[in-house]
């Protein structure tokens, strides 16, 4: 986590312009369940509506940081849930189809 919050703190990669960068980030930083970037995750869910972007974040969040199993999932999983459901209408249907097969299969 300390690394995660170095490398941010360095390059500012949550604030990124850059999706590619700012997801590839967001994702690390689901994974090592550091929570002070689940704020940018929430409005990042919420602005950008791509697949390509859209898939990886939702798959993170439902897979539970540290991943299935470690018991510690539940609060990546409900802001998944919550994020959804608040930006939902704002994707295509095809993104809501995917990002509700997405949450059906881990959550």
């Amino acid at each position: 986590r300390k690394m995660i919050s170095a490398l941010d703190a360095r390059y500012r990669l949550a604030e990124s312009k850059d999706y590619e960068v700012k997801v590839a980030f967001l994702q690390l930083a689901i994974s090592a369940r550091c929570r002070e970037f689940y704020g940018e995750v929430d409005k990042t869910l919420k602005e950008v509506v791509r697949m390509k972007y859209l898939r990886p974040l939702y798959t993170a969040l439902a897979q539970g940081g540290l991943g299935p199993g470690t018991g510690k999932e539940e609060e990546e999983k409900t802001l998944a849930k919550r994020v959804f459901t608040e930006a939902r209408d704002s994707y295509h249907p095809i993104a809501q189809r995917v990002v509700e097969s997405i949450l059906a299969k881990h959550l």
